[in-house]
């Protein structure tokens, strides 16, 4: 039996929404006004999915529908709008996993009438409907990509709502002091008279306040999110891949007594009390003659110069020589942990050996034997000032957030000098109004469409 294929005037869009590879099931995603009848021309079953109510688990199997070939045996649901994810007629899809099922599926539901969705496209889908606001829908790509237990919770605070209600709080403010300016304004020949200046100047102050410590703290949040790096830098052989694998608990790098067995710079992150941290474990600082261990070197001058901090490692266990101290001169100025290695043999280095007697955070450890290890996270800690970071349930934790809560601060501070300058009311209502905007951009009010695009991008097909 020839099925025609379904033509939708919305563009009903269809993606994998699982992980590629092999799984216990994945899921196929189908969003728009046409979906039932697409999951109705591809599903054999007991019910039908345009008969059932909605939020209804049906069990079948996907047939291709012009040879009625049977594709695999699911789990169908089925969800009516608006209560959806995307606000829109929904069905998922959970068949086997594996991408031959998953692709065959999807591959159906294209031949059927949907299209192939694109990055983002289901939680843009959320916020055009109103299901979400701009901060919950980033927060849904924050909770995907979470490194940590408390990353995880901060995109969940956002995700319900907490950030959002505070920034329309803060505009609605706005927008009642800019009404109640122009009030004035528009009945200038009647009682109303412009707002007292100290009255108007306190509120004005009093939303600064809370927008310089939504600023202060998103900035300090935003390391939970995306992370601070660390590259580990020391003479060849004492001990920086091994310290690289103690700090991941896994053998990651190489280890060999053979000096300069690293070659290239090796990543991997790793979470210090909740903090995202990414690592580099580097070949080393020395020049060379061999092309591949130069152009390795040349890696980790770039890492050094990128990193948030670094790890100076040397070996305790033998005197400090003068490459120690050259790759110390070279790399002073950054923040730094000076970390003592080997100190299961006998001890031979003291700190003051190294900085001649200027104060450096350091540690002394063996990678081998993983003593000292859980120090180093302390200091590491220490040394990002992260240890009285304390979130927010209602805090800004993207570069965009704190950019577009700098302009609010910068138009109320402009505000603010036309009061205390005796400017037009005209002038002063215009800085409150362009306060309040770029806060309703934060939640996405009035947004520009290639900021738009450039959010969702993020995202991966089928989220």
């Amino acid at each position: 039996m020839k099925v025609p294929k379904i033509v939708t005037d919305d563009n009903t869009i269809a993606a994998i929404s699982t992980p590629p590879g092999i799984g216990g099931i994945a899921v196929i995603r189908i969003s728009g006004k046409g979906s039932l009848k697409i999951a109705e021309c591809i599903f054999k079953g007991k019910s039908s999915p345009l008969s059932v109510e909605t939020h209804r688990v049906l069990y079948g199997r996907i047939i291709e529908p012009q040879t009625e070939e049977e594709i695999d045996e699911v789990l169908l649901t089925v969800m009516h709008a608006p209560k959806t994810y995307t606000g829109e007629d929904t069905v998922e899809i959970s068949c086997h996993g594996g991408m031959v099922p998953a692709q065959r599926i999807l591959e159906v539901c294209l031949k059927t009438g949907a299209r192939t969705a694109e990055r983002g496209e289901f939680t843009k889908r959320a916020f055009l409907n109103g299901r979400l606001d701009l901060t919950q829908a980033e927060a849904v790509l924050d909770i995907v990509a979470a490194k940590t237990k408390e990353g995880l919770h901060s995109a969940l605070y956002q995700l319900d709502g907490f950030l959002s209600k505070k920034i329309k709080r803060l505009k609605d403010s706005l927008v009642s002091l800019q009404a109640e300016i122009e009030l004035s304004l528009d009945f200038s020949d009647e009682d109303i008279t412009f707002p007292k200046a100290k009255e108007l100047a306190k509120k004005i102050r009093y939303t600064l306040n809370i927008i310089g410590k939504l600023i202060k703290e998103g900035k300090r949040a935003s390391i939970i999110r995306e992370g601070l790096s660390a590259t580990i830098i020391g003479k060849p052989n004492v001990g920086k891949s091994s310290l690289f694998n103690a700090l991941l608990l896994e053998e990651r790098a190489i280890v060999t007594p053979i000096p300069g067995t690293t070659r290239d710079v090796i990543e991997g992150w790793i979470n210090v009390n909740g903090f995202p941290l990414k690592l580099y474990d580097t070949c080393g600082f020395q020049d060379s003659e061999n092309i591949v261990e130069a152009i390795g070197i040349e890696k980790t001058k770039e890492a050094v110069e990128n990193t948030s901090f670094v790890l100076f490692v040397v070996d305790g266990s033998i005197p400090l020589e003068t490459e120690d101290k050259r790759i110390f001169n070279s790399i002073k100025e950054n923040p730094l942990i000076i970390v003592i290695n080997k100190i299961d043999l006998p001890k031979r280095v003291q700190i003051s050996d190294i900085t001649n007697g200027v104060s450096f955070p350091s540690c002394k450890v063996s990678a081998k034997e993983l003593t000292g290890i859980e120090k180093l996270n302390k200091e590491i800690l220490k040394l990002i000032g992260a240890s009285d970071i304390k979130i927010d349930r209602a805090v800004p934790t993207r570069t965009r957030h704190i950019v577009l809560l700098s302009k609010v601060e910068e138009s109320l501070l402009n505000a603010l000098n036309g009061i205390e300058e005796k400017r037009t009311p005209e002038l002063i209502a215009f800085d409150v109004k362009e306060a309040a905007g770029s806060l309703g951009e934060i939640i996405g009010e009035v947004t520009p469409k290639e900021v738009l695009d450039k959010i969702f991008e993020e995202f991966c097909i089928g989220k």
